[in-house]
């Protein structure tokens, strides 16, 4: 049994919020019983007035489990299903809040093959003329115009649908073959399988599965290859008069036959390449899941807490092994975080269990609660016999050892380097993505950190989350924060609601004032003016007493009048300036390292270009915020005159 994974988080994509389907917790459900509830799925930030499509899936359910809503008011089913009975999946129509209803309402039936129940529910706006599969995720649209194969190959790969581009359909199981013959009223349908490079080498030529070679001989059975999905109708493929092509629902039927190219027959377009449901790229388009499980399934499930203006939806987690000093992968290689930072890895462990969730035995060679203790020179290896149950000391032939500590130097200078990394100047280390700089905490032990005994934490980035199943409960969730490199006092981390540091400022990854009360102040002016055909703004710094060694200001702009031009810097000294042109906004400063400070001379100049002809620029330019921090590392109020 594999017992110590580690979580690893990967940033995907950008940030977002809006529309959304959150899923509930985990739950146990007993085999072979019937009506258990599975509520807790709920659709949100949809307008209460558009008509959504939903979909309701158990992907690879164990036999003899299915589900059913006892409340379906409002709803209408998709083609092809219906909304009464037990169900694998289920996709209807209706507004947001008849959707969730009928999700409150919904109930699972167990089957005595025990497994994991993964429950995935999607919802999108409805469109027209798309038809949604809720095993795979994937919409199909059917064309009733008939063209030629070639043609409709080449016609699907010039259609897009909600940001995924359209390939001649694919079939390769009984389900997807079932789903176009309940949903596509046309027959003699063309699909993406061909024998025209070689004579009987039927081979799927278009999406995902492009090149997968499916049949090796003509005839209904002849030359099937185990484990592709063939339908054909009886002595079909026959290649009679060069029949190269192949069409579904042949002659009004469910099987496959072979034509020719010249035949014009209506085709099916196909949007999304993954299996599953959870892994869509569809742009508005929403999805969610959860793993319940039937019998005694070893679970692992994390809730990733990043504060509340990141978004956990955009980061994914991948579970590795580590055994005998090598790394190890899952069978799956990424999983995304659904609804508010949540994922469940269970697919990827070893769930085989003892029956009446007892422990796995350990056999020897394969020690997994073990420690090594190094006192005086002897180094004695302990095993924990409660979990090795009959194993002893002499029969261990092979140990691992994972060294979770390492050693640095962690203070106030750490943050100027993430400030550096932050605006672009330099990289905090030789990575730059959020991967690199990542600190995860148990939820525990972030809400223990104060601004006392903050410099007693790890010294590390810490992107692996280690974890152990040997708890002896089959159910496991784990809460982590996350924080970031560099990050001295939390001003600017995840929160978790920490009562021991009230006192301190925590916010997002932004770079903004602190929030908390400061007694030290610096002051700055702001002055405008237009000079030719230019408009700059001069800001200057008057650091008063303080040993000024850093600043950052947002300048925003309008720039439907003013076009940026550059930042040209007066400062003494050594210091890394920076300018960054967002947009509609300037971010721009200094940061001095090398012992200096910037002076009262401390001046910089943005210049801008009219975009039209300007008397004035009142209102045109203006300071969104400031941030600045003496030598001793204090941050500083910035009195703008």
């Amino acid at each position: 049994m594999r017992n110590l994974l580690i979580f690893l988080l990967l940033l995907i994509t950008n940030l977002g919020f809006g529309q959304s389907v959150s899923a509930p917790d985990s739950k146990s459900f007993l085999p072979s019983t019937t009506g258990q509830d599975a509520s807790g799925f709920s659709l949100s930030g949809f307008s209460s007035t558009a008509t959504l499509l939903a979909s309701i899936s158990l992907v690879n359910p164990p036999t003899g489990t299915t589900f059913y809503l006892t409340t379906t008011t409002g709803l209408t089913a998709a083609s092809g299903f219906t909304l009464a009975g037990n169900k694998t999946r289920l996709v209807v129509t209706g507004t947001m809040t008849n959707i969730n209803t009928a999700l409150a309402s919904l109930k699972v039936n167990t089957g005595s093959v025990r497994g994991n129940v993964l429950l995935s529910v999607a919802a999108t706006v409805n469109p027209v003329g798309y038809y949604y599969n809720g095993v795979n995720g994937h919409f199909y649209r059917p064309i009733s115009t008939g063209t030629t194969y070639t043609n409709a190959r080449a016609a699907a790969l010039t259609t897009t649908f909600k940001g995924q581009q359209g390939y001649l359909v694919t079939i390769t199981s009984a389900d997807e073959d079932a789903f176009i013959q309940a949903n596509v009223p046309q027959t003699n349908i063309w699909f993406a399988l061909t024998d025209e490079v070689s004579e009987a080498r039927w081979t799927i030529d278009a999406g995902p599965e492009a090149g997968t070679l499916i049949k090796i001989n003509n005839g209904q059975l002849n030359g099937n290859i185990p484990g592709q999905y063939n339908n054909w109708a009886p002595g079909e493929p026959n290649n009679s008069g060069n029949e190269d092509y192949a069409v579904t629902k042949w002659s009004g039927g469910s099987q496959w036959n072979d034509l020719p190219n010249h035949f014009s027959c209506p085709y099916v377009i196909e949007y999304g390449t993954w299996t599953n449901p959870d892994n869509a790229t569809f742009t508005e388009f929403y999805t969610n899941s959860v793993t319940h499980t039937n019998g005694d399934v070893l679970t692992a499930r994390f809730n990733i807490d990043f504060g509340s203006n990141v978004d956990e939806t955009k980061f994914s987690a991948k579970a590795n092994t580590f055994v005998n000093n090598l790394w190890g992968t899952t069978t799956n290689t990424s999983r995304a975080l659904s609804g508010l930072g949540k994922v469940d890895i269970t697919n990827d462990l070893d769930t085989t269990k003892v029956s009446d969730g007892k422990r796995a035995t350990i056999s020897a060679g394969q020690v997994e609660y073990s420690y090594v203790n190094i006192s005086n020179g002897i180094t004695t290896l302990y095993i924990d016999l409660r979990v090795f149950d009959s194993t002893q000391p002499s029969d261990v032939k092979l140990v691992s050892i994972l060294d979770v500590y390492s050693n640095g130097v962690f203070n106030e200078t750490d943050t100027y380097k993430l400030l550096q990394h932050l605006i672009g100047v330099q990289s905090i280390n030789e990575y730059s993505t959020l991967t690199y700089l990542m600190k995860l905490y148990g939820k525990s032990e972030y809400d223990a950190i104060t601004k006392s005994n903050w410099n007693t934490q790890f010294n590390y980035t810490r992107s692996l989350y280690p974890f152990n199943l040997n708890s002896g409960t089959l159910n496991n969730t784990y809460n982590v924060s996350v924080t970031w490199k560099g990050d001295v006092n939390l001003s600017h981390s995840a929160q978790q609601t920490p009562p021991a540091i009230a006192g301190s400022s925590i916010k997002s990854m932004s770079i903004k004032p602190m929030s908390i009360t400061i007694s030290n102040q610096i002051n700055a002016s702001i002055i405008t003016e237009i000079v030719g055909d230019s408009v700059n703004a001069y800001i200057t710094i008057d650091p008063l007493q303080q040993e000024l060694v850093g600043t950052q200001f947002k300048l925003n702009y309008d720039n439907s009048l003013l076009k940026f031009s550059s930042v040209s810097y007066k400062t003494k000294g050594s210091p890394t300036n920076y300018g960054t042109d967002k947009g509609d906004y300037i971010n721009f400063g200094s940061l001095i390292t090398d012992g200096g400070i910037l002076d009262n001379t401390t001046e910089y100049k943005i210049s801008f270009k009219p975009q039209t002809k300007l008397n004035n620029v009142l209102g045109l330019i203006s300071i969104a915020f400031t941030d600045a921090v003496n030598k001793s590392g204090n941050t500083l109020k910035v009195k703008i005159k």
